[in-house]
């Protein structure tokens, strides 16, 4: 059962808006106190008053310590053979179409953000897949006096902004225990599934939510929520219960999942004053978890359950009950059709193992979501197997193989790492990484290019370009010196070998090619400096990650090849410095943008344009969206045509663009848009620029980029990458 403690622990954690109905609440807030009513009873009026106590509401509690009622239902409704790919979209477990289950928990909470909870007791016909059953459970996770939900997936109707993308209508009033509600309907300007729509239930004079009634779509979910609210005095803003509806449609499947939830709070405290959030807060933002056992216990009494019910059982949830776990279990592992299901799945799926202190992740030999494509290169193909293991003290082992294909070039890639974590609170990390690299041709031929550049019709056909197979091994340290800023050193060793053709001899038998040797060998020694300006993080027990900065990251790099060094030939310098940033400027709205430069000093010797920050990349992996921060139509060979270059990408991603002018049926599938620019200079490409506009979801990200030298429209190129699973 130590499984399920992960399935239920994300919504024992977050939940801040909670309830109870007996106990000691403590002293209630002096800003938690009735102003007037507005001169008229509209919508616009009211909300408001709401939007404005909700920026205090948000951070109230102080500390609370409650009970736990969870009653979960999952069935399938339609499935057909797709249906084995279906825990890749949405939580199913397809040898269990109809199951229910009961959880109970005791839960601590005290500021800032530290936690203790005691598993109690679960009992059910069967439990859902764990993995899934969170990512359902995730959507109890919501705090109504947030601007945004789900990780800023959507919307809510108290943002500061809200009145840019919702309507309000009051449709009712009415009086209820001597208060007074307001009915509030609230419909989005535009279909998005950043929008959601419902009714708000306000009371009057205190303008807090008495009910929530929302509908709206995240992942591949359409949801319903119900939250209702305490209207004791003494616990406004406490949740009572929540009951969601879940209804997955995908590949022609469909499941529906329900549940309903109840809180019984012992003893609540408030803060005691209004604390704003300031941009200078304590950079510390970690969750401190403790569970008092390793082990959820099974009750099966009835009589236990009937004390924790706050809501008896359904006569069909009570039939449920009676379907024994190992009768259903024996019955699918007997199928020849439920063992080859799971052989498939074997193939297709990204596959997660768990063994105590060590942890197996594998993309799928046949997963789909490892494809991507670009005009430039084609379709692609990714995989990627890791292993880590845990130790004292958190510091872990880790091993992460992988290995690509890119069809429209025919050619492999692959990457052998390893990296022992042994300071995780500084972040200290020793790596081996080995694998191979773009081909690239050398500096002997730059001149030559240069030469040619002056002649308007110059195209890189013209030459009869001698590339080299790179081959790499580097040793790399990492370690923190104090807060956001951080020191690495490495040591690596590249190999270059000429490209032979089938019959065994060099690709290119000119005057250039003459000039040039088959190999070449470097040895680089490498530091590099990262500095973030007072740099978020939190804590995963003694492990230190990165959250964000209101400021920007500053990185300097300086390598510089040792001839004669496990035969080097290389005699050089590089220096490259990066400046990026990502900026948050309104409610779902965000800036990237990433400034870089580099260059070759000190060439005593033939060296290769093998940039860190300027360079072909082929699988999608960059710059947080795994399409922007890099060039999509720029032709290959003009990354090894000069030692120096300076770059800067610009993106700006916002849930409304252009969508507004989609139909209906299209837009609900878009979640965010963005705008890219990107501008190149080098000494033999003065001006190259390319401008981009996409979309994307929770499952793929799709963009066109048009390049253009000196504001002369070059070619057009389409790029695409699944996000699932990235």
């Amino acid at each position: 059962m130590k499984k399920y403690i992960t399935i239920y622990i994300f919504i024992l954690l977050t939940i801040k808006a909670l309830a109870a109905p007996e106990g000691d609440y403590g002293k209630v807030p002096l800003f938690f106190r009735k102003t007037e009513s507005p001169s008229t009873e509209k919508a616009d009026s009211i909300m408001k008053l709401v939007i404005s106590s909700a920026i205090q509401y948000e951070n109230l509690l102080s500390s609370y310590e409650t009970e736990i009622y969870i009653k979960g239902r999952a069935e399938i409704l339609k499935s057909n053979a797709l249906i084995r790919f279906g825990n890749l979209l949405f939580p199913v477990n397809r040898r269990n179409k109809d199951m229910v289950f009961e959880i109970v928990s005791h839960s601590r909470f005290d500021a800032p953000n530290t936690y203790f909870h005691e598993f109690e007791a679960i009992n059910g016909s069967s439990i859902p897949n764990s993995k899934k059953q969170q990512e359902v459970l995730n959507f109890l996770n919501l705090n109504v006096y947030s601007s945004t939900a789900y990780n800023d997936g959507i919307l809510m109707p108290v943002a500061k902004n809200a009145f840019t993308h919702y309507n309000f209508n009051l449709e009712s009033t009415e009086e209820v225990d001597g208060f007074k509600i307001y009915k509030i309907r609230f419909l989005p300007k535009q279909w998005s599934q950043k929008l959601v729509s419902g009714d708000l239930y306000i009371m009057d004079k205190w303008w807090t939510i008495d009910k929530i009634d929302l509908n709206g779509r995240y992942s591949f979910a359409e949801f319903n929520l119900v939250m209702n609210f305490s209207r004791d005095y003494q616990k406004f803003i406490l949740l009572k219960t929540a009951d969601l509806f879940l209804r997955y449609k995908a590949l022609g499947n469909t499941v529906i999942s329900t549940y309903h939830t109840n809180f019984n709070f012992k003893s609540v405290e408030w803060q005691e004053t209004e604390r704003p959030k300031r941009r200078h807060e304590k950079l510390d933002l970690s969750r401190y978890y403790r569970l008092s056992s390793d082990t959820v216990p099974i009750i099966q009494d009835s009589a236990y359950w009937v004390t924790k019910r706050d809501i008896p059982l359904t006569a069909e949830e009570a039939q449920l009950y009676t379907i024994k776990k190992e009768e259903t279990n024996a019955m699918a592992d007997t199928s020849e059709a439920m063992k080859y299901l799971r052989f498939t799945e074997k193939l297709t799926n990204t596959i997660h193992m768990d063994f105590n202190t060590t942890r197996i992740r594998y993309s799928g030999l046949l997963n789909p979501f490892q494809l991507g494509y670009s005009g430039r290169n084609g379709v692609t193909y990714r995989q990627r197997f890791r292993i880590s293991k845990t130790f004292a003290d958190d510091r872990q082992l880790r091993f992460q193989p992988e290995a690509g294909y890119v069809f429209k070039r025919k050619e492999f890639f692959f990457k052998l790492g390893a990296d022992w974590e042994y300071l995780p609170e500084r972040r200290g990390a020793l790596s081996l990484t080995a694998g191979n690299d773009n081909n690239n041709y050398s500096s002997e031929i730059m001149n030559d290019i240069n030469e040619m550049l002056q002649d308007s019709t110059f195209t890189f056909d013209d030459l009869n370009l001698k590339y080299f197979r790179h081959y790499f091994i580097e040793v790399r340290n990492n370690i923190e010196i104090t807060n956001g800023f951080e020191v690495s050193a490495a040591l690596s060793y590249h190999r270059r070998l000429a490209v032979k053709d089938k019959n065994n001899k060099n690709v290119n038998d000119d005057d250039i090619v003459d000039r040039i040797n088959d190999r070449y060998n470097d040895f680089i020694p490498t530091i590099e400096f990262s500095y973030t300006p007072r740099q978020y993080y939190r804590m995963d027990g003694r492990r230190k990650e990165y959250v964000y900065s209101y400021f920007p990251t500053f990185t300097i790099e300086f390598g510089k090849s040792i001839p004669k060094v496990f035969g080097s030939t290389g005699n050089y310098e590089r220096i490259e410095a990066d400046l990026h940033q990502s900026i948050n400027i309104g409610l779902l709205r965000r800036i990237n943008y990433r400034i870089s430069g580099g260059l070759y000093t000190r060439q005593k010797s033939t060296y290769f344009a093998d940039f860190h920050y300027f360079r072909r990349r082929y699988f999608p992996e960059t710059w947080n969206d795994h399409i922007g921060g890099v060039f999509n139509t720029l032709k290959s060979e003009w990354y090894n045509a000069s030692n120096k270059y300076v770059q800067g990408h610009f993106m700006y991603q916002s849930p409304f663009i252009i969508s507004k002018l989609f139909k209906r049926r299209t837009s609900k599938h878009i979640l965010s848009e963005r705008f890219y620019y990107s501008h190149l200079w080098t000494p033999v490409l003065p001006s190259y620029s390319e401008i981009g506009y996409g979309l994307g979801n929770h499952i793929f990200n799709i963009a066109i980029f048009a390049g253009f030298e000196k504001h002369e429209y070059q070619s057009l190129g389409f790029k695409f990458a699944f996000e699932l699973f990235q």
